[in-house]
């Protein structure tokens, strides 16, 4: 197999929780080496938290810290402790990147801030991700994806319009702001590749959620008009929805954006003689009367499943999908087939089955081990990489420096 294309490249990672784990998985997957920080007594929250293998809680058994950090190492350090934050230094001074996703204070008061690590290695790449950012008046506020999603705007735009905001199920923010993470360390190792010189990277959730909402931030802009919630409906196109087919809680999305949808979705249907009403001949006057276009294509959908629906409007040049349960999406086959689904032998927990990489490489693939178990890692990263003795080892164990 080709050589991963971050292979030599090694990263520090004293993340946790969900946003900084995924930025340092896509890192280890492609081939660096992370090495995650960690301590028995402060575990990370996601060892704490289901769901578990068998519903049996353990810090090995959660899948939560499975998903986010699949293919890293482990190491354990008490950096409340003056000799574990040496360690920990040790560590960094070898590495390339360094990330952390704590609230803003937390690294300066472990004695590892921007500046004493900038000064210890001027060419480390140092990211931090927090909420709001480390820079504002709102810098100290402590927030997950939850608060984040909804301070950057996409909360007060989804839902209906006669609800409250809502949020997207799942950690869309965490899983936002980490991919771009991604991309901004890889930006700044490829500054460095030509500088030699390292960078502070200041990633904020809050505005990674922002950057979803461009249309309706450049509406206000130039029209000072606000959007509102519209449900699964889009202003000016019609229909775009999700329709009853057969069967209880069965679905199908459709979204025609265009008048050769139109007719294409007219042709799907068997060309009804409702369509030719003027309420529904353009994109405007359709979106007027969505409520009723609604309920006729709807008539027609539920004569079908999901998956028959979308194969006879996929057939036609209609956009549509089915909207699947998470069983479906599990074992649908067109991801199979794709091997999008992984599932890595875990020591503790056997194969359990998790996402992938949605992209694929025609020179070399995502290298897919298990998460660390906790302190796995304890001997190659203290005796191998940083010439500790093995007596020395002993001590610091025993000391709970290394812990």
């Amino acid at each position: 197999m080709a050589k991963l294309p971050l292979e030599g490249i090694r990263v520090c990672d004293f993340t946790w929780a969900v946003v900084g784990p995924i930025a340092t998985q896509m890192f280890a997957v492609m081939g660096a080496e992370v090495i995650k920080v960690e301590s028995s007594v402060h575990t990370d929250i996601n060892r704490r938290s289901g769901p578990y293998s068998n519903g049996e809680p353990g810090i090995e058994a959660t899948g939560n810290f499975h998903r986010t950090n699949i293919s890293k190492k482990s190491c354990t350090l008490d950096l409340t402790q003056p000799e574990a934050v040496e360690l920990a230094k040790d560590l960094i001074g070898i590495s390339d990147i360094v990330v952390s996703n704590f609230r803003n204070g937390v690294m300066e008061r472990f004695g590892l801030g921007n500046d004493t690590l900038k000064a210890l290695k001027p060419e480390l790449i140092l990211v931090s991700t927090t909420s709001m950012g480390n820079t504002g008046p709102m810098k100290d506020y402590v927030g997950y994806n939850e608060e984040a999603y909804a301070y950057g705007g996409l909360g007060n735009l989804t839902g209906y319009a006669d609800s409250p905001p809502s949020l997207i199920a799942g950690d869309y923010a965490d899983y936002l702001s980490g991919t771009l993470e991604t991309f901004a360390m890889l930006s700044a190792l490829h500054s460095r590749n030509g500088t030699g010189k390292g960078q502070s990277i200041d990633v904020s959730m809050a505005e990674a959620a922002a950057s979803h909402v461009p249309e309706e931030i450049i509406d206000y802009s130039m029209n000072q008009r606000i959007r509102h919630r519209t449900g699964n409906r889009m202003p000016g196109v019609a229909p775009h929805n999700c329709f009853h087919c057969k069967g209880e809680d069965e679905w199908v999305a459709i979204a025609v954006t265009n008048e050769v949808e139109w007719i294409a979705l007219r042709n799907a249907m068997g060309n009804p003689d409702w369509a030719d009403d003027e309420k529904f001949t353009n994109s405007q006057s359709r979106s007027g009367n969505q409520d009723e276009l609604e309920e006729r294509i709807e008539a027609w959908t539920r004569d079908y499943t999901p998956h028959e629906a979308t194969m006879i409007l996929q057939g036609a040049g209609v956009p549509a999908g089915p909207s699947v349960s998470i069983r479906e999406l599990v074992e649908d086959p067109h991801l199979k087939e794709r091997g999008y689904f992984i599932a890595p032998e875990h020591p503790e927990v056997g194969q359990r089955i998790l996402e992938g990489m949605p992209w694929k490489s025609s020179i070399s693939q995502p290298d897919f081990k298990h998460a660390p178990i906790l302190g796995q890692d304890n001997y190659y990263v203290f005796h191998d990489l940083l010439n500790i003795s093995d007596e020395e080892i002993a001590r610091l164990m025993a000391e709970g420096i290394i812990n």
